[in-house]
């Protein structure tokens, strides 16, 4: 049997200890070698990495040198920093090298992944959004939404999201800042064009209707979802949570002050009518997402998907993620702990198995 090398990458090593630890301790050291080590390490000319190694026996990494890993689990998550745009760089080479597999292809902006989703079956389900191009155009389409929000093309965790809204000659922008609902009010068309084009200079932007995804108690909350791949390629639900907001606020992200609670306590609390039909739609929609994003972009092992429920009780798909954090979902179900530990692995395993054959295609 031929060993595994499996190699976990962060961008700092700092990031993803526990969770790598956890992974390399129920790795068989007689089936896989666990490496970890960041992107900006690889030496160029000798494609050496510098990064650390598990030992088995000593139940710890070791700085170790090595050949770049056969299968790569990536785990690095970009900004807009130089180090972020150079460890880009350094990862699409890897990709495009024939001897290297990742376990997963991160997906890209949400723009793009709008645009398949849109037109797709599932595109009741997904918020309509256009492109904030400027000031000009969001002004113009507020007068058809009345209340929109702003979000970054490419941004994760509620960072640098608004919601704006118009009343009679004035304009109200607020964000979730810490738990805390900051609102901003300008009283010409002009001032909050300047504003907009301000920080659309900085970053591009997505528009979308405010949907009131709040709960009785005026909580915002979305259903957070964990999706994997078992040994068998099947998707599987690896849990459901509850992240819910500050009181009256726009956002239920944990950066933004959420809490978690779990996805029973919620489905409980409805009439045995509305909890059906949540289930359902749920279902529907967790049946045909990976699916319809496998499809258009590159193979995928993991996924975060987050869900609105408005008022009416309408689903709405708000974001997926391919590097989802696991957080809702361990505090909910602490007993998948382990099943998360050993999926990477099992899911590496699956891929070492189809290995040799594309290196017989490629001869």
């Amino acid at each position: 049997m031929q060993m595994i090398s499996f190699g976990m990458m962060s961008l700092s090593l700092k990031s993803e200890l526990t969770y790598f630890t956890e992974i390399a301790r129920r790795a068989n050291p007689n089936e896989f070698t666990c490496f970890r080590f960041s992107p900006a390490t690889i030496h160029p000319v000798t494609q050496l990495v510098s990064g650390e190694k598990f030992d088995h026996m000593k139940d710890c990494w070791l700085k170790a040198e090595f050949k770049i890993p056969t299968i790569v689990y990536d785990r690095c998550f970009y900004t807009n920093d130089p180090a972020s745009k150079q460890a880009m760089a350094i990862v699409k080479w890897l990709k495009n090298k024939g001897d290297i597999t990742f376990l997963g292809n991160g997906l890209p902006n949400k723009w793009a992944i709008y645009e398949v989703l849109s037109k797709s079956s599932l595109s009741p389900y997904i918020p309509k959004t256009i492109l904030a191009g400027s000031g000009k155009d969001v002004i113009a389409q507020l007068e058809e939404m009345k209340n929109a929000v702003l979000k970054p093309i490419f941004g994760s965790g509620g960072a640098g999201i608004y919601k704006i809204e118009k009343s009679g000659r004035e304009f109200e922008i607020s964000a979730d800042l810490g738990g805390r609902l900051s609102t901003k009010t300008f009283h010409s068309t002009s001032e909050t064009v300047d504003w907009l084009d301000n920080l659309f200079s900085k970053k591009e932007y997505l528009m979308q209707p405010y949907i009131q995804l709040s709960d009785s108690q005026h909580y915002p909350f979305d259903i957070r979802v964990l999706l994997q791949k078992d040994n068998e390629e099947k998707w599987i639900v690896r849990g459901k949570g509850i992240r819910r907001g500050s009181k009256d606020g726009i956002l239920s992200n944990l950066s933004t002050g959420g809490e978690i609670l779990p996805f029973e306590e919620y489905a409980n609390s409805l009439n045995i009518r509305t909890k059906r039909f949540i289930l359902h739609e749920l279902e529907e929609i967790l049946s045909k997402l990976p699916g319809i994003l496998e499809a258009s972009f590159p193979r995928l092992f993991e996924l975060g998907v987050d869900i609105g429920v408005s008022k009416d009780h309408a689903l709405w798909v708000l974001d997926t993620n391919s590097k989802p954090g696991r957080k809702v979902i361990t505090s909910t179900n602490p007993d998948q702990k382990e099943v998360l530990y050993k999926a990477p692995l099992e899911y590496a395993r699956v891929l070492s198995e189809i290995l040799p054959e594309r290196e017989e295609q490629h001869l």
